[in-house]
C-alpha cells in the first residue's frame, strides 16, 4: 500500500502548479455523458514518455459540447485544458469520488477549454464499431449496457432500479459474462464431438477437452475486446487463461492456491484495483463458490436437483456478500436474491442470442436485426418484471462504522467455524463494537454539522436524533448532494427527523438540493421532515430541544433577492452561539451593525465563503469569533477564501477552519465546557484524502 502511495503521487502536479493551464494529447480509454451537452473523458496522457507508457496514469475531463456525442473509444485528441489533482467532497457516510478515481487510476481532472484537433475520424477497435452499429440499431440502454459495456445512455432512475432490485452487476460486464460466454463454448463443443469421433475414424476415446479449452479462451478474449476490456472483464479472462495454461501443461493445483494465484496476479497486473468494491466482490463471489461446490458437494443430474443447488448457491452468495455490499455501498436490496433466480438465467439465455447477432450483422443483416430485435424486446420484458418485483420491497440499509461492520463480518465467519473453546467468547467480543454503534445519544450534547459540498453550504444543528438543516449545497442535472452526499451522511449520523428546513437565499450552491427533498422517501431515506421552512427573515424564531434559532436579517416581508438579503440565522444555547449570515456582503453587514442585531459568536460560518467583498473589518470585530469556518471548493474559480479576510480573522486570534481543506467538520457543544472539534480528513487519516 504504501508502494502504491507514492506511485500514485508521482504522478501529481507540483502544489504550487494546482490548476494550471495545459495542452495535452489523450488516448481516449472510457466516455459518458455527466449532465446534459457534458461529456466525461477518461484517458491515457501522450506525452511521449516511456514511463507513461507502461505505467498509464489517466485523466479525467469534462467537456461541454453541443454534438450530440461524445469523441469515441481508441480516438486521440488534443486538448487546451485546465488541471488540478483529483478531488471530491468527504462526508461521513458519503460515497467518496477520491477513491474511486483512485481506483481508476485517474491523476489529474480537469475541465477541456477547447479542442483542438481529433484523430482518426473513424471508429478503429471493435468495442467502438459495434457501439457505433448498436446505437444506429436504436436499441436500449439496457441491450448496450449488456452487449458491450457501454452504460451512457443508462438514465439515474435506471441506476436506481438496479440497486434497489440488486441486479446491478448484470449490467457490469464482470467475470461472471464471460463465464456465460465460455459456459456455452463448452455447450457448443458437445456438438462438436461427435463431428471429432465421425472424422478420426470411428475410435470412442477421441479427447477434445484442450482444444476445446483454446477456443473457449479465444471466444472469451474476443468477448473481452468487445466489452472495451473492461477491468473485472480482464480480471476472468487472465483466471481462466491461466487454468487453460495448466490445463494443457497438465498441471494439478488445490483451489486454495487457484485462490491465492488469483489474487496475487490481480495484485501486481491490476494494483490500483484494490481500493474497488469490484475487486473484493469478484474475489469474494469466486471464493464462495468455490467453497460451496466443495460443502455442499455436485447437484444432481435431474433438473429438480440443479434447480435447487442453484437456489441454495444464490441464498448463500447473498448472504455472505451482504456484508461487503453494506461496507462499500451503505445498502443491499433485500429481494435480489429472488429477482436473481429469474434474471441470471434469463441473461443466460438472452446473452448470446445477442452476441450471434453481431457476429451475424456483416453476414446477414436481415437475420441479424431480427435476432437484435427479439433479444431487446425480451429484455425490455425481463427489466419490466424486474421493476415490478422490485417497486415496493423494503431496502436493507446500514451506515455502522468501518470498523463496526468488519468486527460483525468476522463474527458471521466465526460462527461457521468448527466449535473451538472460546468460540462463542469471541463471537460475543466482536459484536461488542456492532451493539455499541446503535446507542443512543447524549442529550446534554448538541451538534454543529458543517457538510462538505465543495462550492456551496449545508449545515445542520442536531441534538439526539433530531435536526435543523440549513441549506441544501448544489445541485446538477444528475443528482443534488442533498441526496449524494448529505442524506446517506443523516443516515450514517442516525438523524431520523427534521424539524425544520431553512434556506439562506435560493442560489444554486445553497438551495440546489430543495426540489429533491420530497424523493428523500424514494431512496431507502427514512428521515421524517415537517414544516419546511424557505422563508426566513428577521422574527422568525423557534426551538430545537432547548436550543434558540431566531433570524435577525432580511427585514420582515422582504422580497428582493440576492447575496446582501440572504437570512442571517442565530442559533444558541445561552452559553454557545453560532452565526451563519449566509453569502451577505458588506452592505448587509453594515445595515446589521447600524441596528445592532449582532453579538459575539463563537463559531461564524464566513460571510459569502470568505469573498473580498465581504467579512468588513467592523463586521469582524463585533463578532470576534473563536472559530470561523469557510465553505468552498478546493481550487475553486474565485480563490476564496480572499488572503485579506483570512488575515482579518487571524489578526483577532480565531481558529480558521476550511472544508476544502478538513472535509466534513463537527463541533460538539455541552454545558460548561469547550467545544470540541472533529474534522473528517484528520480523523480518518487516509493518504488519498490529501
Amino acid at each position: 500500500m504504501a508502494s502504491l502511495g507514492y506511485w500514485y503521487l508521482t504522478w501529481q502536479l507540483p502544489e504550487q502548479n494546482n490548476p494550471r493551464n495545459a495542452q495535452v494529447t489523450l488516448l481516449i480509454t472510457a466516455t459518458a455523458i455527466y449532465e446534459q451537452k457534458t461529456c466525461r473523458l477518461t484517458g491515457i496522457p501522450q506525452t511521449g514518455r516511456l514511463i507513461d507508457q507502461l505505467l498509464k496514469p489517466k485523466f479525467q475531463l469534462y467537456w461541454r459540447s453541443d454534438s450530440k456525442t461524445c469523441p469515441y473509444v481508441g480516438a486521440r485528441i488534443h486538448v487546451k485544458t485546465r488541471l488540478k489533482p483529483p478531488q471530491g467532497v468527504v462526508n461521513p457516510g458519503a460515497p467518496l469520488r477520491t477513491k474511486r478515481l483512485l481506483a481508476q487510476r485517474v491523476v489529474k481532472t480537469g475541465y477541456i477549454k477547447s479542442v483542438l484537433y481529433t484523430e482518426p475520424r473513424q471508429a478503429s477497435s471493435l468495442h467502438q464499431r459495434a457501439v457505433t452499429l448498436l446505437t444506429n440499431k436504436n436499441l436500449s440502454g439496457w441491450a448496450l449496457a449488456l452487449l458491450v459495456g457501454n452504460r451512457t445512455f443508462l438514465t439515474q432512475q435506471d441506476w436506481e432500479l438496479l440497486t434497489r432490485s440488486g441486479t446491478a452487476h448484470l449490467f457490469s460486464l464482470s467475470g461472471m459474462h464471460l463465464g456465460l460466454v465460455a459456459l456455452w463454448a463448452l455447450f457448443i463443443s458437445k456438438g462438436i464431438l461427435p463431428i471429432a469421433r465421425a472424422f478420426a475414424g470411428g475410435r470412442e476415446q477421441v479427447s477434445i477437452r484442450i482444444p476445446v479449452l483454446i477456443a473457449s479462451a479465444v471466444l472469451c478474449t474476443i468477448y473481452a475486446a468487445l466489452a472495451n476490456w473492461q477491468l473485472p472483464v480482464v480480471r476472468a479472462l487472465i483466471l481462466l487463461s491461466v487454468f487453460v495454461v495448466m490445463q494443457t501443461l497438465q498441471r494439478q493445483t488445490r483451489a486454495m492456491d487457484t485462490l491465492w494465484l488469483m489474487i496475487a496476479l490481480c495484485c501486481l497486473l491490476f494494483p490500483f484495483s484494490v481500493y474497488s468494491a469490484s475487486f473484493y466482490l469478484s474475489i469474494g463471489a469466486v471464493s464462495l463458490i468455490w467453497y460451496f461446490a466443495w460443502w455442499a458437494g455436485r447437484p444432481r443430474s435431474d433438473i429438480k436437483g440443479r434447480f435447487l443447488w442453484s437456489v441454495k448457491l444464490q441464498l448463500f452468495l447473498c448472504v455472505f456478500l451482504t456484508p461487503v455490499t453494506l461496507l462499500w455501498f451503505n445498502a443491499q436490496s433485500l429481494i435480489a436474491p429472488i429477482i436473481n433466480l429469474v434474471a441470471i438465467p434469463a441473461i443466460t439465455l438472452l446473452l448470446p442470442v445477442g452476441l450471434i447477432s453481431l457476429f451475424l450483422m456483416p453476414f446477414h443483416s436481415p437475420m441479424a436485426d431480427a435476432l437484435l430485435r427479439v433479444f431487446d424486446d425480451a429484455l425490455g420484458i425481463l427489466m419490466t418484471v424486474i421493476r415490478t418485483m422490485a417497486q415496493w420491497w423494503p431496502m436493507l440499509t446500514s451506515y455502522w462504522p468501518a470498523p463496526s461492520f468488519i468486527a460483525a463480518f468476522l463474527a458471521l465467519l466465526v460462527i461457521c467455524l468448527p466449535p473451538f473453546r472460546t468460540k462463542w467468547l469471541c463471537i460475543g467480543l466482536l459484536c461488542i463494537p456492532a451493539l455499541s454503534s446503535s446507542l443512543s445519544f447524549n442529550p446534554n450534547k448538541w451538534y454543529l454539522h458543517v457538510f462538505d459540498v465543495g462550492q456551496g453550504t449545508a449545515l445542520l444543528i442536531s441534538r439526539g436524533e433530531q435536526g435543523v438543516l440549513i441549506d441544501t449545497g448544489a445541485s446538477f442535472s444528475s443528482q443534488s448532494l442533498l441526496l449524494q452526499q448529505i442524506a446517506p451522511a443523516l443516515e450514517h449520523m442516525q438523524i431520523t427527523t427534521l424539524q425544520n428546513i431553512l434556506i439562506s437565499h435560493h442560489d444554486n450552491d445553497h438551495a440546489g438540493g430543495l426540489k429533491d427533498i420530497t424523493r428523500l422517501s424514494q431512496v431507502g431515506w427514512n428521515t421524517v421532515i415537517s414544516s419546511p421552512v424557505d422563508d426566513c427573515q428577521a422574527g422568525m424564531t423557534f426551538t430545537l430541544q432547548g436550543i434558540n434559532f431566531s433570524a435577525v436579517w432580511p427585514e420582515s416581508g422582504n422580497r428582493i433577492k440576492g447575496n446582501d438579503y440572504s437570512c442571517v440565522i442565530k442559533i444558541s444555547d445561552g452559553e454557545h452561539t453560532i452565526l451563519a449570515p449566509g453569502d451577505i456582503e458588506r452592505w448587509a453587514e453594515y445595515q446589521l451593525l447600524y441596528t445592532n442585531r449582532l453579538s459575539k459568536a463563537d463559531v461564524l460560518i464566513a460571510p459569502h465563503h470568505g469573498s473580498a467583498t465581504s467579512s468588513a473589518n467592523a463586521f469582524v470585530q463585533k463578532i470576534s469569533p473563536e472559530w470561523v469556518v469557510f465553505t468552498q471548493g478546493r481550487d475553486n474559480r474565485w480563490n476564496f477564501p480572499a488572503r485579506q479576510v483570512s488575515s482579518r480573522y487571524q489578526a483577532l486570534g480565531a481558529h480558521i477552519m476550511k472544508t476544502s481543506e478538513s472535509g466534513y467538520i463537527r463541533f460538539e457543544f455541552s454545558p460548561g465546557a469547550v467545544p470540541k472539534i472533529r474534522e473528517w480528513v484528520k480523523h480518518n487519516r487516509r493518504w488519498y484524502y490529501r
